[in-house]
């Protein structure tokens, strides 16, 4: 008997593996949102903080890398400075830069023990990181340092959630936020990244992306961000745990 012959099909119902609803209960007072780079913090969850500052929930925004291979990093942080007051950052709102060497961000245990710190320091409900989909290495050491960072404190008594964005690549999302209302808003801020848009038209190409998200949200939803949410069982199993979960929604496709 064949393996489709020995299971029901059509098995999982399209709900069962992308939202049909946008996320509703945030569930957080305070996010924190590691970019690995100065314009990440709004390409991959601009619309999310634009959101979180008008319901005045505290937000950190720790920018990893100076971006120094991308251009001059004093003007890529005013950029990103005034891509925050674009967003509505206000009296919760906090930008930090951590100036690494672009392209030089490694996983090590000094770098979690300074996202451990950050998320301590501000009571992070959520961790908003690179997913392990991108493809940039910086990205991709943030995605890890975190993942470790984020397991440790949950072995430590933390509840902090870790949550994958998308920047560079997409994900298989299991929550879409609404951004409809605040589009406008994102692609401001957006456009603050002079500098990089000069070279690439990196903020018409997110909005496209935001805009295919709202593909199972209805006609009241025009654009929407795609993110992941690590559950508990799944960090406490650590890199190859992650791994497994995002694996599983695409096995289940085929189940």
């Amino acid at each position: 008997m064949s393996d489709l012959q020995a299971r029901p099909w059509p098995g999982p119902v399209e709900q069962d593996l992308i939202p049909y609803a946008p996320l509703l209960e945030w569930h957080a007072q305070s996010i924190l949102v590691l970019a690995p780079h100065p314009d990440d913090e709004v390409f991959g969850c601009g619309g999310l903080l634009a959101l979180a500052h008008q319901r005045g929930l505290r937000t950190t925004v720790v920018i990893v890398s100076d971006g120094g291979l991308g251009g001059d990093p004093a003007t890529r942080e005013i950029e990103s400075r005034a891509a925050a007051q674009a967003l509505g950052a206000g009296l919760h709102s906090t930008l930090e830069f951590w100036r690494l060497p672009d392209r030089g961000v490694v996983p090590d245990a000094a770098l979690v023990q300074r996202i451990k710190s950050a998320a301590k320091a501000c009571s992070a409900d959520w961790v908003i990181a690179p997913s392990p989909f991108e493809v940039h290495p910086d990205h991709r050491a943030v995605c890890r340092a975190a993942i470790v960072a984020l397991a440790e404190l949950q072995a430590e008594g933390s509840a902090a959630r870790l949550v994958f964005c998308e920047i560079g690549q997409a994900l298989t999302p299991n929550a879409l936020v609404d951004i409809t209302k605040v589009v406008s808003t994102k692609g401001w801020a957006a456009n603050c990244f002079a500098s990089q848009l000069a070279g690439q038209a990196y903020g018409e190409q997110v909005l496209a992306l935001n805009r295919y998200r709202a593909y199972t949200l209805g006609p009241a939803v025009s654009h929407a961000e795609g993110y992941w949410f690590v559950s508990p069982e799944h960090l406490a199993a650590g890199v190859d745990g992650v791994v497994d979960a995002l694996c599983a929604p695409i096995r289940r496709r085929l189940a």
